[in-house]
């Protein structure tokens, strides 16, 4: 099988809460949905610049969470996040 098709997926009983990061890059609004799991992990789910788009895939996570269902984790480019949960 080959690697590049393999995605990860995250159990959505595993998830405490989903987080969205609000920023700027290049003077636009990016929206970013941050998965908090058990263990204190925080994971990347993906990153937004358009609204619609970023409410839709937060809509379709919580209905995932709320069925008890598998998440696929998008691929995506590394990105530097780092939150604190108190």
């Amino acid at each position: 099988m080959n690697k590049n098709n393999l995605m990860q997926s995250i159990h959505s009983a595993q998830i405490k809460n989903l987080v969205t990061k609000f920023y700027y890059r290049d003077n636009h609004l990016c929206f970013q949905i941050l998965l908090h799991c058990e263990g204190d992990q925080t994971v990347a789910y993906q990153e937004f610049l358009d609204y619609s788009e970023y409410k839709s895939a937060y809509n379709k996570l919580l209905d995932a969470k709320s069925a008890n269902e598998y998440i696929l984790l998008p691929e995506s480019k590394p990105v530097s996040t780092h939150v604190n949960f108190v």
